[in-house]
């Protein structure tokens, strides 16, 4: 019996041993809600498990529409300032801008493009890019919960974090003059996360040549 009381109390006075456990998450609903990224407490559209094809109800092209070509001629030349470690690819067709993005975690591209109008509006346009990412289509509260002032060569504009199972979007969509701007990055998730710093300098550097100025 006093053995016993003495081995406990020796054991008694060892150091603390710290233990981790992993604990599974659990699965993630198919009703997307909007939620902070607990990694920068941003507001992002996301959703951590991929969706069946099935259930992707979004358009994942923009259909090149007859005088969109020509207004893409005809729009403002940008200039900008190309983020360290990105490679500009030159303008092409409808892209104004055309850059790429390498690092250790994968590849992104970023584009620029300018239509007439307002293509259908953000809501639609979004949703279209959901369906690039393999998210469901997100309601009107939804897209303001996640949007995000911003302002592109002296004009006020939205920004807005969408986070698909695989690939990921940041888009900065500019209204000027009566066209509309998309700056939008997609690539596989880690490495816009790692750019997303990238993506707002470069888009606090563009400049698109303003004649009603």
């Amino acid at each position: 019996m006093y053995a016993l009381i003495l081995l406990l109390l020796l054991s008694g006075c060892k150091d603390p041993v710290v233990v981790s456990y992993l604990i599974p998450k659990s699965s993630s609903p198919t009703n997307l809600q909007a939620m902070p990224d607990e990694r920068t407490e941003k507001p992002v559209f996301s959703q951590e498990s991929k969706l069946p094809t099935d259930k992707l109800t979004a358009k994942t092209e923009m259909p090149l529409l007859p005088g969109m070509q020509e207004s893409a001629d005809a729009g403002p030349d940008i200039v900008f300032s190309l983020p360290e470690g990105w490679t500009d690819a030159g303008s092409s067709g409808i892209r104004k801008a055309n850059l790429r993005v390498n690092d250790a975690n994968g590849s992104a591209q970023v584009t620029a493009l300018s239509f007439p109008g307002d293509v259908g509006g953000n809501l639609a346009n979004v949703n279209r890019w959901c369906g690039q990412i393999e998210l469901n289509t997100m309601s009107q509260d939804q897209l303001e919960s996640i949007s995000e002032p911003i302002t592109i060569s002296h004009h006020g504009g939205t920004y807005l974090r969408l986070q698909g199972p695989q690939k990921s979007i940041l888009v900065g969509i500019l209204p000027f003059h009566g066209s509309t701007w998309f700056f939008k990055m997609l690539g596989d998730t880690a490495t816009v996360q790692a750019n997303e710093l990238a993506m707002e300098n470069f888009l606090q550097s563009v400049n698109i040549h303003d004649s009603h100025h």
